[in-house]
């Protein structure tokens, strides 16, 4: 009976301990992100990004997909990132495994600064083979890390953020333009990723308008995208990110007399390599 007393003190004191530890250790982190965590850039930290496109009819017929899978570091010196290993694979049957694909040897070991420069018709010189796909991989990069870090201090638990400073219309390098209508962010809660503490942010955007407008090609639509971003909360690193997307596209081949209506569905998975 003394052992048994014993035990349940144990039990009792045991859990007393591990709800004061809780206490101390999480109750700012439900309350808000730490707002003194900064970022060292200097940390040299690496991603495999992994994207798929799926493309469709407007009566769900399958019309082909892609793969666009690369690695990316940052923390260079001079604060610059650097994609090596990027391959592009493609296949017409649905449910057919992805190859390694095609390297993509002009961006092997290509290094870059990560800033709003990459929108730019400027910044694709040093890159003529960069088709739309692999533009997107610079741009998508970006976007994880405005999603991750833009209105940090402003996220409360639970509340949607209307991230209405950043909602504009953006010409995308001298293709066209992409609007972003309605930016939403929301901090989800924490969890555990690469055996860090993590906050998780969600974010989404509808109703996007597009327009591109190539040599032979243009193109018109819309784009509904959302997904989450895992931050760190011991140094604020991404720790994994990932997007889905869904677009409707009205295309317009020249010297075709029938436009093409069909629809897009990408995904993405940022997955940090340690």
């Amino acid at each position: 009976m003394k052992t048994l007393f014993l035990h349940f003190t144990l039990v009792f004191v045991f859990s007393i301990n591990i709800t004061n530890a809780q206490k101390g250790n999480s109750i700012n982190y439900l309350d808000h992100l730490p707002k003194s965590l900064n970022l060292d850039k200097t940390i040299l930290r690496s991603y495999q990004m992994t994207t798929d496109y799926y493309n469709y009819d407007l009566k769900s017929k399958f019309d082909g997909k892609q793969r666009l899978t690369g690695t990316i570091t940052f923390g260079l010196q001079g604060d610059s990132a650097q994609w090596k290993d990027v391959y592009l694979a493609e296949s017409k049957v649905l449910d057919a495994v992805f190859t390694q694909g095609e390297k993509q040897e002009f961006l092997q070991n290509f290094k870059f600064q990560s800033n709003e420069k990459v929108i730019t018709t400027e910044f694709f010189k040093d890159l003529p083979e960069a088709n739309t796909l692999i533009k997107n991989l610079f741009w998508d990069m970006l976007g994880f890390d405005v999603f991750a870090y833009s209105y940090w201090d402003s996220l409360k638990l639970n509340e949607e953020f209307q991230a209405k400073e950043i909602n504009s219309e953006v010409t995308i390098a001298d293709i066209g333009t992409f609007e972003n209508r309605d930016i939403r962010i929301t901090w989800l809660g924490i969890t555990e990723m690469n055996n860090e503490i993590c906050a998780i942010l969600k974010y989404s955007a509808m109703n996007n308008p597009l327009n591109i407008e190539l040599e032979n090609m243009s193109l018109s639509g819309r784009s509904h995208y959302w997904g989450e971003v895992y931050v760190s909360l011991s140094d604020k690193q991404i720790e994994f990110a990932s997007l889905m997307e869904d677009v409707l596209t009205d295309v317009k081949i020249k010297g075709q007399s029938n436009n093409i209506l069909g629809y897009t569905v990408r995904t993405i998975k940022l997955e940090r390599i340690k």
